[in-house]
């Protein structure tokens, strides 16, 4: 699987656009100006780039290398720096009350991996830390433009709920919409949006 993202990261353009998610962008008002936020699955760093440009102190973590310096490249030509870890989310140290928000941008993790990850993001913010999410849902098969084809890895409003105790839901809904990021998520799509804050 690493291999295919360094591939997909490796070509001289970007699979989903330089420009920042829709709703993390819509989102940035609820997070506290200045703080700290890990990006995860973060790629080639567009959305780590977008919040450090407004003075977030950024990491990002991903295990592709090609995504790294993808991202990193993009960082210097916006004026930004930002902290990129090469690693795999299962084994990443999260940390604990660490951040004040943790981003998950598209970031579908296998269901081997996926309720520890996510416990993990559960311990990592400070009280009050706020977590982004958009990801797709199972009715994005039924479109085909973009995201896994297992449908085990696309996220539903039960499975968020499961894996984020201790979280309280300010957003949690499922929708239609038009994306327009990149060859890789091009035209309509089923996703799933949710900001949750910790008790």
């Amino acid at each position: 699987m690493k291999e295919v993202w360094n591939e997909r990261y490796g070509k001289s353009d970007y699979f989903y656009g330089t420009l920042p998610n829709v709703y993390l962008e819509a989102s940035v008002k609820k997070l506290k100006p200045g703080g700290s936020v890990l990006c995860i699955g973060e790629g080639e760093g567009r959305n780590a780039v977008f919040l450090a440009s407004l003075g977030f102190k950024v990491s990002a973590v991903d295990f592709s290398e090609s995504g790294k310096t993808k991202a990193l490249t993009l960082a210097q030509q916006k004026g930004v720096t930002l902290e990129y870890h090469i690693s795999d989310l299962s084994i990443f140290e999260f940390g604990v009350d660490k951040w004040d928000a943790v981003v998950s941008i598209f970031c579908h993790l296998p269901v081997s991996i996926r309720s520890l990850v996510h416990g993990k993001i559960v311990s990592s913010l400070k009280k009050g830390g706020i977590f982004v999410l958009e990801s797709y849902n199972p009715e994005q098969l039924s479109f085909g433009t973009g995201g896994p084809k297992d449908v085990s890895m696309l996220y539903t409003p039960s499975m968020m709920q499961e894996d984020f105790k201790g979280m309280h839901w300010l957003e949690l809904e499922s929708q239609i919409t038009e994306l327009h990021e990149g060859p890789g998520h091009e035209g309509k799509s089923s996703v799933l949006r949710g900001l949750a804050q910790k008790n």
